[in-house]
């Protein structure tokens, strides 16, 4: 009946162009949480410089000023960082991570 109407037909996937379409909804999922994470730890980073600069400067950037400006950079990253070219983007997370520890 639901066929009729132009509903998928149910069961745990369908297939569409010869694609299982729940594969590719994990697929999906899947990148969605991964985006979520590298965003947050820009975020993070962005958090630790403004929450201690002292020990930012430590890690090599050269002022109060600059931690504050960095911080900023990396919010705006934080909130494009799906826009990003791809090489840009792995290299923003990856130094933020490596940041974090």
């Amino acid at each position: 009946m639901l066929d009729a109407l132009g509903f998928p037909p149910g069961g745990p996937a369908r297939r569409h162009e010869g694609k299982t379409v729940l594969h590719e909804l994990r697929i999906t999922v899947r990148a969605d949480a991964d985006a979520d994470a590298d965003a947050a730890a820009v975020r993070r980073t962005a958090a630790w410089l403004r929450d201690d600069p002292a020990r930012a400067r430590r890690a090599g950037v050269a002022c109060d000023e600059d931690v504050t400006a960095l911080a900023v950079l990396l919010d705006l990253l934080a909130t494009e960082l799906p826009h990003l070219d791809a090489d840009v983007r792995r290299e923003v997370v990856e130094v933020c991570r490596t940041a974090l520890g």
